[in-house]
């Protein structure tokens, strides 16, 4: 319930692939009503999607009495920009984890992650604001992944694997114990990382191999 006793209106910010899923996830739980999308792009307003309208603008959330924003765009730089813009703005980020997804109760979730259907993250792991889970990621025990990264379908991490902010893990990549990865790096759809990986760096292949 909000501040009022009303079920919380909850919007996605993003109306793309990524806002589709997200919002499929979110409409899947009970306890909030997903009234719409907000996007940036004006030639999506007033569209419906999933049976939901785009409202307008990420701005106007306060308009539309929305109480809550999930997260719900893919790229890891707009999407930190803009939920620090809006919780600048007292907007509150919403987590989302689907029915289907499993969670330790000793691990740490920060506000506005979603974690997707299939998604193990294991006990005493920490996940940072507005982290993404991917489909069928695993996130072993211990893990530390910080704020707006993300875990795409089909990673796993072995336990007590360190993410920095803002990397993105590509499809099916995996990164054995103990390995820490540094902030804002890429590492490649199917690489395996075996050794640490300085900030800013991307990685690919089997052993990954630093390219950038």
């Amino acid at each position: 319930m909000n501040a009022n006793g009303a079920v919380p209106r909850i919007a996605c910010v993003g109306a793309g692939g990524h806002g589709k899923v997200v919002a499929d996830a979110a409409l899947s739980l009970a306890g909030h009503k997903i009234v719409g999308f907000l996007d940036d792009n004006p030639s999506l307003s007033g569209r419906s999607i999933m049976g939901l309208p785009v409202l307008g603008p990420i701005s106007a959330w306060r308009d539309h009495n929305i109480d809550g924003l999930i997260p719900a765009i893919g790229a890891n730089r707009a999407r930190r920009d803009i939920m620090q813009r809006e919780t600048s703005r007292n907007a509150k980020a919403i987590t989302i984890v689907h029915p289907c997804a499993t969670v330790s109760t000793w691990a740490e979730l920060k506000a506005g992650i979603v974690a997707f259907a299939g998604a193990i993250v294991n006990a005493y792991a920490k996940i940072g604001q507005n982290v993404i889970i991917n489909t069928g990621a695993i996130v072993e025990h211990d893990c530390e992944i910080g704020d707006h990264a993300h875990v795409a379908p089909g990673c796993y991490l072995g336990g007590e694997v360190k993410i920095g902010e803002g990397s993105l893990l590509g499809l099916g990549s995996r990164v054995l114990p103990g390995v820490s990865i540094g902030n804002w790096c890429v590492i490649g759809a199917g690489a395996v990382v075996t050794e640490d990986v300085a900030d800013h760096a991307t990685v690919v292949g089997v052993p990954a191999r630093r390219v950038r």
